[in-house]
């Protein structure tokens, strides 16, 4: 892909924060080859007006207010509604769990908003050419060396991303950021143990089933039951 002043790359930033949209809107508009072309507040928002704008990268926050279509659902739905839109996530959720499912599910990139701001550019103008973007930590972190993701690869498919052909449960389970308690209730969690159920099988308080369960959560960037069952569904599509 090939843009210039004459042609600026169409850039759409979706976030639920003011403050987060319009100070990058400025940000990206004093990039010569660079045009902003939405900004959206909502995914209900931006669904509504698919197709009626014409996008070639859309930056999206992971987690959107309540009642919003956000996450891997959200990166579904674009990727039938706009396919051709490469989807840079830009979020604060920088679980490589999560990082890992984007990208299998049809997003291009993922940055955390701990990164420079530069960074943004970069990883913005990275997805644009078709190419694969993730830090060089997280690419580490992942098992992948740096280099595969500045080269880029043509399918999201073939980066394999802590998912094999045939992913299951277990890539979440046993996830190296968990504890071996944290592994024990988020499998009997996934099981369709309650708390008080899974307290009862270890001969431990609910309580601190409770913790531990939120514990895990929290490191794979999950915020609920049925996140966490809906991450599964995704595993085993």
């Amino acid at each position: 892909m090939k843009w210039s002043d004459q042609a600026p790359l169409r850039v759409a930033l979706l976030d639920d924060h003011a403050i987060i949209r319009n100070g990058f809107k400025h940000y990206l508009e004093q990039e010569r080859d660079i045009e902003v072309v939405a900004v959206y507040s909502g995914s209900r928002e931006l669904l509504a007006d698919a197709g009626a704008t014409q996008i070639d990268v859309l930056v999206m926050d992971y987690s959107m207010r309540q009642n919003e279509l956000d996450g891997l659902n959200l990166i579904r739905m674009l990727r039938i509604r706009l396919p051709t839109v490469r989807i840079l996530v830009f979020s604060s959720m920088e679980s490589l769990a999560i990082i890992g499912l984007c990208l299998k599910t049809g997003a291009r990139g993922f940055i955390g908003k701990s990164e420079p701001v530069e960074e943004l550019l970069h990883a913005i103008r990275h997805v644009a050419r078709e190419k694969i973007y993730l830090s060089r930590d997280n690419a580490l972190e992942l098992g992948h060396s740096s280099t595969r993701y500045t080269e880029g690869v043509e399918d999201p498919g073939e980066a394999d991303i802590c998912a094999s052909k045939s992913p299951d449960t277990s890539e979440l389970v046993n996830h190296v950021s968990l504890s071996p308690r944290e592994q024990e209730v988020l499998r009997c969690s996934l099981e369709g143990l309650s708390v008080s159920q899974i307290g009862r099988k270890f001969n431990r308080s609910r309580k601190t089933i409770s913790a531990q369960k939120q514990s895990a959560f929290r490191k794979l960037g999950v915020r609920s039951d049925m996140e966490l069952f809906k991450i599964r569904g995704v595993l085993n599509a």
